[in-house]
């Protein structure tokens, strides 16, 4: 079956569209992957700056419960006899309001002169073991204040610590405090509303330790072969292999994911202590389902608007089209064949038709056909006078011959 023009027309303009609509889709999708990887970087940055605030910020807390406790004579006077048992009794009551409060969770005394610890209020059992983190033994060698973010045997924890001198003047010992940084979490993502994960290398931690310290949740030791999961402010799993791999020296912007009809932007940045090592990773989870959703908005309203150009296009096309060719064609189809029965009847004048007025393609063809006409006209008329002429003409007799 044939198509017609107008038709064909349409299909030209609706194609057109929908090309137009898919690109229109493309950039709109391009759009929104830019703006969400900005947006994940952003929130990286920010997640980075908090960590960097609230790590600031315990420090200077610790100073100032530092300078509490060295102010405390009873404390001075049980550590300068070295009375662990008195000590311990002294110190625990001040300890479990500090955990309670503040969340310090590490308070050590440790002797300046072996470098062994001499009492954890915290796990009094567990004392004489000599200290090898440096940020510690260089501030006692200096018998200066140490600030040190260091990794133990089961924990990441921000440790603060100073010299505890008695009532004659000599040095007596270091006294330290420290929280764990994973504890950082909940209120980093209070700040931010971001979700963290916090993971640290499996080779820098003692397993049993790590069993020991989780007390009753759940022990993440095998969930990852290189890594622990140690913190996180989502049962949501936020840990995956792109986010272990991507926790280098700059942090990395990770895949988005969707989540029961939520999307987000993700991106990890290295842990690391206070000597610089990497020692793990924190990631970073940002909801971006309210960008996704004018994204999807914005899609659809450009796919509207295309569709009902594509519908306005098709309904004009018709009368425009109609008006501007198709009319203009039927009128000369009726000429045409008018003229013809013309031509053919012996009306030889058909050509001196008016030429079409409009210099366009159809005007053009009417003046062409116009032309062709009178050529054909002129050149039938002459060929119908000779025949006329001849006609009219008396017969020619034949020669008489002479008789000799």
């Amino acid at each position: 079956m044939a198509v017609s023009i107008r038709a064909k027309l349409v299909v030209a303009i609706v194609t057109t569209l929908a090309v137009a609509a898919a690109g229109s889709a493309l950039l709109v999708r391009q759009l929104y992957l830019r703006t969400a990887r900005s947006t994940a970087g952003e929130a990286l940055r920010g997640a980075s700056a908090a960590y960097e605030d609230l790590e600031k910020n315990e420090v200077e807390k610790l100073t100032v419960i530092l300078d509490t406790l060295v102010a405390n004579t009873a404390l001075r006077d049980a550590f300068a006899a070295r009375d662990r048992d008195k000590l311990q009794a002294i110190a625990l009551p001040i300890h479990q309001v500090l955990k309670a409060d503040h969340g310090i969770g590490h308070w050590n005394f440790v002797d300046a002169e072996t470098k062994r610890m001499f009492l954890r209020p915290h796990l009094p059992a567990k004392h004489d073991d000599v200290i090898e983190r440096p940020a510690l033994n260089k501030a006692i060698e200096r018998r200066e204040n140490s600030v040190g973010k260091e990794l133990g045997k089961s924990a990441f924890a921000l440790r603060v610590g100073r010299p505890f001198w008695g009532a004659d003047g000599k040095l007596i010992g270091y006294i330290e405090l420290g929280t764990e940084v994973d504890h950082f979490l909940g209120r980093m993502k209070i700040q931010t509303g971001n979700d963290f994960a916090m993971f640290i290398q499996k080779k820098l931690v003692d397993e049993s330790e790590w069993a020991r310290t989780r007390g009753k949740a759940r022990n993440t030791w095998n969930d990852w072969p290189t890594v622990v999961l140690a913190n996180s402010t989502t049962s949501d799993e936020l840990l995956d292999e792109a986010a272990i791999a991507g926790a280098g020296a700059d942090g990395t912007i990770l895949d988005e994911v969707e989540r029961n009809g939520a999307y987000f932007a993700r991106g990890v940045f290295p842990v690391r202590e206070s000597s610089g090592k990497i020692v793990g990773g924190l990631v970073v989870r940002h909801d971006v389902t309210a960008l996704h959703a004018d994204m999807q908005l914005g899609l659809l309203r450009a796919l509207a608007l295309l569709g009902g150009l594509a519908i306005v296009a098709s309904i004009l096309v018709y009368p425009v089209v109609d008006r501007l060719i198709f009319r203009r064609l039927r009128t000369m189809m009726g000429t045409m064949e008018d003229m013809s029965v013309r031509l053919a009847g012996g009306d030889y004048s058909v050509g001196s038709v008016q030429r079409s007025l409009r210099k366009d393609e159809i005007g053009g063809f009417e003046s062409f056909f116009g032309d062709f006409l009178r050529l054909v006209g002129n050149t039938l008329r002459t060929l119908s006078d000779r025949q006329k002429q001849q006609q009219s003409r008396p017969p020619s007799r034949p020669p008489v011959p002479v008789v000799k």
